[in-house]
């Protein structure tokens, strides 16, 4: 008689534990607007840094953002002339901003570790700045994120067959003892 009992209230406390994350807030019962979440990846980039200079470089595609500033006081560089070596091809830098650069690539970038410098000449300051761009390939297309409702079912299946052999096990002790 005990084995039933205990082996119910077992079941019971499983069951009930599984519905838990089912119980959600209806409207009305919420806590308001949820807060937009960013979502997408990030785009590659890469960092260089000497005594003066900082340079940061995001890659988007075909096209490159450069920001130049000062290592100093992070204020940003004004007419620099960079002249950037990415991959073996070399670029000009167009002003585009307030310390903010612009150079369109021939190609899309191939998946690896490239290596980059850049020649920088901003009035009577002369640096060489060398960083490496680790690319990717996407990452998408070979996983499969698993969403909480699968974990769920699976995780309730699990506990489910551990309690159902512990059972068993407690009820051939019993008859064996009996």
């Amino acid at each position: 008689m005990k084995l039933i009992h205990s082996t119910a209230a077992c079941l019971l406390a499983l069951v009930l534990s599984l519905l838990s994350p089912l119980a959600m807030a209806g409207p009305g019962h919420d806590h308001g607007e949820a807060a937009p979440q960013a979502q997408g990846t990030a785009l590659p980039r890469f960092v260089a840094v000497s005594e003066d200079l900082e340079m940061v470089g995001i890659v988007n595609g075909k096209q490159l953002t450069i920001y130049l500033d000062r290592f100093k006081d992070n204020s940003p560089v004004h007419d620099a002339q960079i002249e950037i070596d990415i991959a073996g091809n070399t670029y000009k830098a167009e002003k585009h901003g307030e310390g903010e650069y612009e150079v369109i690539l021939k190609d899309t970038l191939k998946p690896g570790v490239l290596a980059i410098t850049a020649t920088i000449q901003a009035g009577e300051l002369n640096d060489l700045l060398a960083a490496d761009l680790d690319l990717h390939a996407d990452e998408e297309e070979h996983s499969h994120p698993a969403s909480w409702k699968g974990i769920a079912l699976w995780t309730g299946a699990g506990l489910f067959v551990l309690m159902a052999l512990g059972a068993l096990v407690r009820f051939r002790q019993q008859a064996r003892t009996a």
